[in-house]
This record gives C-alpha cells, sequence and structure tokens, in this order.
C-alpha cells in the first residue's frame, strides 16, 4: 500500500547504463526534503526447471560482482510486452536448450528497498534438452543437472543470486492445494525437498544404504566376501531389477573380472537403469571394454551422453582414453580439451577454438579396407561435405595394428565398426594413396580386400549402418553415380579393382 505522507516531488535520470538510476526528491512525513536513489528496472523472471529422472537444471557462469562462477537457476529479463511466463520459458530455451514442459507461476516479490523491479519465479516440469543453448554476446558458461537434494543444498548454501525467490516458489508450489492432477509426482517431490527427505545421490533408501554399507567394506582380496554381501543387500530384489544387475556388475569390475561385467552392465542398460546408475553404468561398461581391447565398443556407449548430465566430463574422459586406444588421438584430443574448456570459465572459448584447429602429424599409414559389391552397388562410409571440401566415399575399415595382418585387420575393422562378421576375404591389391588432407598431406598404403558378410549382405539398398566408433554412416551406393570429379570413392582406384573383381 502506499502512504501519503511520503510525496514525490521530483525524479531524474541520473545514470542510463547496463542498470539505470533515478534520483527521487520526497517530503517526508515530518516536512523534511530527502534524496533517494532508485534502481529503474524491469521484471525479472526466475525458472526452477525438473527434468523427468530426479534432477534441476543450473546454468554455471561468471559474474563480475562475485568475481568468480555462479551456479545459478536461468532466467533473465522479460521483455516489454511479455509475460513471466513467456519470459521464462523464453529464457529457459535460450540459456540452457531445455523446453518445458508444463509451467506453474509460484509468484513474486520485490528485488530490493530501492528497486522498482519485481522478481517472478516459475516452476517448470518435465524439463528435457532440445537443442544447444542460444546465448547473447556477454553469454558464456555451462549447462548441468544436479540431484535435487544437491539444488536444495545449493540454494541454502549463499552461494547463488537468486536463491530468496527460489524458495519462496518452491514454498508456494508445494503449498497449492489445487495443483494440477499432472503435477501432483512433482508436488510431492518439491514437498519432500522441503522436508529434507529428497533422496541424496546415489539413493538414501534402504536398498541404497544397505549397497553403500557394502561397498564401504569392499576388499578387492576378499572376492567371495564381496559377492556374498551384495548378494545378502540385493536379497528381495528380483535379479532381473536393473539396478541389481547394475551393482551386480560392478562388483565383478572391482574384482577386475571385466568379463563377467560387461554382460551384466549391457543388461542393466536394456532393462531400463535410471538416472543416476544409468551414466554411471555406461562409463563403467565403457572402461571394461576399453581393458579387454574393445576401444570401438567404449566409444560407441559413450556416444550419447548429453553435455548436461552431471557425469558428461567423466564420461568425456573415458571417451577420450577409448579414441586414444583406438588410434585416434587427433579426436581423443579433442575430446578431452573440449570437456576441461566447460570448466574454464575465461579461457574455454579459446580452448575450444584451438582444439578445433588440432590435427594429425603427417605420417604414412597402413590401412586394410574391404570392398563389398551387390547388384551394381557398393558399399561406402559417407563423409559428409564441409567448407573445405565436397562429401566424399571410402571403403569401410581401417589402421593395421603392429603384429597384425592385413587380413586380419579387415576382419576386426568390420566387426569393430559395423559390428559385421567376414565370412570369406580375398586380397584384391595394394594401392598408394597421397592426397591432401584439408591442406595437410596425408600417405597411405591401403589394403583392398574383397569380402563376405552375412550382416552387410543382408542390408537393403536403401539402409545405413551407423559407424559404430565415429559420426559417420555405411550404406550402398550405385557404381555409375560414382566419379572422381563429383562424387569420389577412396582409396582411388578401389572402384577399378572392384569392377575388375567380377
Amino acid at each position: 500500500m502506499t502512504d501519503p505522507r511520503w510525496v514525490r516531488e521530483s525524479g531524474e535520470v541520473v545514470y542510463d547504463g547496463f542498470t539505470r538510476i533515478r534520483r527521487d526528491v520526497y517530503r517526508m512525513p515530518d516536512g523534511a526534503r530527502a534524496d533517494w536513489d532508485v534502481l529503474d528496472q524491469g521484471d525479472t523472471i526466475a525458472v526452477i526447471a525438473f527434468t523427468p529422472h530426479g534432477t534441476v537444471v543450473l546454468f554455471d557462469q561468471f559474474r563480475v560482482g562475485p568475481q568468480r562462477v555462479i551456479a545459478e537457476i536461468p532466467g533473465g529479463a522479460v521483455d516489454p510486452g511479455e509475460s513471466p511466463r513467456e519470459a521464462g520459458v523464453r529464457e529457459l530455451r535460450e540459456e540452457t536448450g531445455y523446453r518445458a514442459g508444463i509451467v506453474v507461476e509460484a509468484g513474486s516479490e520485490w528485488s530490493g528497498a530501492n528497486s522498482t523491479r519485481r522478481q517472478h519465479v516459475l516452476i517448470a516440469a518435465d524439463c528435457v534438452p532440445e537443442g544447444p543453448p542460444e546465448w547473447d554476446e556477454l553469454e558464456h558458461g555451462t549447462v548441468r543437472e544436479v540431484p535435487d537434494a544437491a539444488f536444495f543444498a545449493h540454494l541454502l548454501s549463499g552461494e547463488l543470486s537468486d536463491a530468496g525467490v527460489a524458495l519462496r516458489g518452491l514454498t508456494v508450489f508445494a503449498r497449492d492445494a489445487n495443483v494440477d492432477v499432472g503435477l501432483e509426482p512433482l508436488q510431492r517431490r518439491v514437498r519432500a525437498m522441503l522436508s529434507g527427505d529428497a533422496p541424496a545421490a546415489g539413493g538414501a533408501d534402504d536398498l541404497g544404504r544397505r549397497i553403500d554399507d557394502v561397498w564401504a567394506a569392499a576388499d578387492e582380496e576378499k572376492p567371495d566376501e564381496l559377492r556374498a554381501a551384495m548378494s545378502g543387500a540385493l536379497a528381495g530384489t528380483p535379479g532381473s531389477d536393473p539396478r541389481a544387475l547394475f551393482e551386480r556388475a560392478s562388483v565383478e569390475d572391482f574384482l577386475g573380472e571385466e568379463a563377467a561385467a560387461i554382460p551384466l552392465y549391457r543388461a542393466a542398460l536394456a532393462a531400463g537403469l535410471e538416472f543416476p546408475y544409468e551414466t554411471q553404468a555406461r562409463i563403467q561398461l565403457a572402461s571394461s571394454l576399453r581393458n579387454v581391447g574393445d576401444a570401438s565398443g567404449a566409444i560407441a556407449i559413450l556416444r550419447d551422453v548429453p553435455p548436461t548430465d552431471p557425469l558428461a566430463g567423466a564420461a568425456a574422459g573415458f571417451r577420450a582414453l577409448a579414441l586414444y586406444d583406438d588410434d585416434k588421438a587427433v579426436r581423443a584430443l579433442r575430446t578431452a580439451l573440449a570437456a576441461l574448456a566447460d570448466g574454464i570459465p575465461l579461457y574455454g572459448r579459446a580452448l575450444r577454438a584451438y582444439a578445433a584447429e588440432v590435427r594429425s602429424r603427417p605420417r604414412i599409414r597402413v590401412i586394410s579396407v574391404a570392398v563389398v559389391m551387390r547388384d551394381g552397388f557398393i558399399l561406402g562410409e559417407l563423409y559428409p561435405a564441409t567448407t573445405v571440401r565436397p562429401a566424399f566415399l571410402r571403403a569401410p575399415g581401417g589402421g593395421v595394428e603392429p603384429g597384425e595382418t592385413a587380413e586380419a585387420a579387415v576382419r576386426r575393422e568390420l566387426a569393430e565398426e559395423l559390428g559385421a562378421t567376414v565370412t570369406e576375404s580375398r586380397l584384391l591389391g595394394v594401392i598408394e594413396n597421397i592426397f591432401d588432407n584439408e591442406g595437410r598431406p596425408g600417405h597411405e598404403i591401403a589394403y583392398l580386400f574383397a569380402v563376405s558378410s552375412p550382416e552387410l549382405d543382408a542390408l537393403s539398398v536403401d539402409e545405413r549402418i551407423q559407424v559404430l566408433d565415429g559420426e559417420t554412416s555405411v550404406g550402398w551406393y550405385r557404381l555409375d553415380d560414382l566419379h572422381p570429379d563429383a562424387f569420389p570413392f577412396y582409396p582411388p582406384g578401389a572402384l577399378d579393382l572392384a569392377r575388375g573383381q567380377g
């Protein structure tokens, strides 16, 4: 309410920059006059973005006041003519790349005693990544998810700027007696958070506590005792339960029995293992695959871990190791540098730019590739066009490892890259390929094999296979459509050998 005893006699803008300051002159109740500096600010919106799997979205960015990176709730200014709801949905999408599901307005409060700003807060349910963030020139940071309990602890830590309005919004939402039926699960989740009953990352239920107790006492020198203790902790849990499968896999992994752990990890993921254990299982499975020599399989397992996952950095580290083991040193370095850049606010952009410029050192490489033909078509791995070169095709295959024959290499490469079994192989010839790789010299000695494979024979003309350890795919291409000057097929001369074989 207003107080008629306070009379604003004049107002003058004394500063108009990133914020606007107005100096108002008031006649106070006792008749005296006083100058007051008023922050003339527009309204803002803060969005508490809940995902479907027990986490909340945060945006880490450098703030010049504290002079440090602050883990903040997504939000920003409410533009003229925009409602707080519209602004919140827009800001969430622009800052984080997440799309909001159901959105609830949870009120607002004044920013300060000398500010015209109202700080609005939204509760957003079922938020999922929809695309990359759309930052303006002043925005740089890292988008990530944290478990509910960690988010609530963060609100109480004093290490963010919108904690007050966030706690107010959560309380309003938790006490709403008329919440939409579709939001009741989220309301229960928020009530648990406010009461301190929200499960911590890793779980605080009875099963979780029993499992934690097992791991606290784990001794790799006593494998039988560890297996028995985990079986006791999982008593009453079906053997097909994804969490049970994951914990049993972790035991075998801990004991160095990767061959036993791998199928259990795969079974846990196939059974629908949920956050946060799904990413843990992916990382541990990839590590086990790498340890048994299947680097390509490790790369494939870690391909789909989103950058917003709390364990994205760890996943990138293990993927870099697998890429290095798979003789992809440049991609390994790029992956590791990009993951490192995500946690560096001041030099992250420069580090990403330098990572993108990393190129392999010139060398002569021995490769072994497959020539697979059928009814006037040839199997090719497509490399899409870039700004510096057109699209081209390449015979599937890869590098020959030390101590490995070229024939063994082509069989291994097709298994690792395409999941294909080679039943027959015949050497067609050896081609020396000297080429320009986007301004850098390339030199290969290529062994070409005509191969037969039941999996590739069953591939229809309009189907494609994703390369398991890369970003490319393989499909059938009509021989008559390929030409060195239009749509080349590498290594050069491979098509001549292929046409000559029939």
